[in-house]
């Protein structure tokens, strides 16, 4: 059962046994039923997603899950001072990404600003999906080693208010659920 493997692994990772538990009864009342995507890479973009996860470490499922919450799962995706644009294309991205620095770029809305001098990697280098992925992925992996509850260590990816830590967290969290149903593809 997917549900109860994500929130597992979670449990694993953050070393949270009671929150195994937890899970099992989640996944028993809400998701027992529900139709679940094939474990089975079928495609290259399942493949990046499966890569970074291994290589960073991090759970797959929530990798996914925040993807789906940064982006919509868009690859030209960019925040350009706390606008959500949805490019059409690369170029197109490219060509607003040279007029801009305050930028959350791709599918994990990487902050140009605060990672770009830390990675050493240009905008256009974050465009690319396996680049993006990846230090998304070490982000997210950061996030998790740090003190606090599950979802707070979540949400370190994100938001530091616990205003803005619940409202992100409710995007992560229904992110995973469309996911688990087979809605994103």
């Amino acid at each position: 059962m997917r549900h109860s493997a994500f929130i597992n692994t979670l449990g694993v990772v953050l070393g949270c046994a009671r929150l195994r538990v937890v899970a099992a009864t989640i996944a028993i009342l809400t998701c027992a039923s529900c139709p679940i995507r094939s474990a089975d890479a079928s495609s290259s973009s399942d493949e990046l997603y499966r890569q970074a996860a291994i290589v960073e470490g991090v759970p797959l499922d929530l990798l996914i899950a925040v993807a789906g919450a940064e982006s919509g799962y868009h690859p030209w995706a960019l925040n350009i001072d706390g606008q959500q644009v949805y490019c059409r294309s690369r170029a197109e991205a490219e060509g607003l990404l040279a007029r801009h620095d305050h930028v959350a770029i791709g599918l994990m809305q990487i902050n140009w600003q605060f990672w770009g001098p830390r990675i050493g990697l240009t905008k256009e280098r974050l465009l690319d999906p396996a680049t993006n992925l990846m230090i998304g992925a070490r982000i997210l992996k950061e996030g998790l080693g740090r003190d606090g509850s599950v979802w707070e260590r979540i949400s370190n990816y994100h938001s530091g208010s616990s205003h803005r830590r619940d409202k992100y967290n409710q995007l992560v969290y229904n992110s995973y659920l469309r996911y688990l149903r087979g809605e994103i593809k």
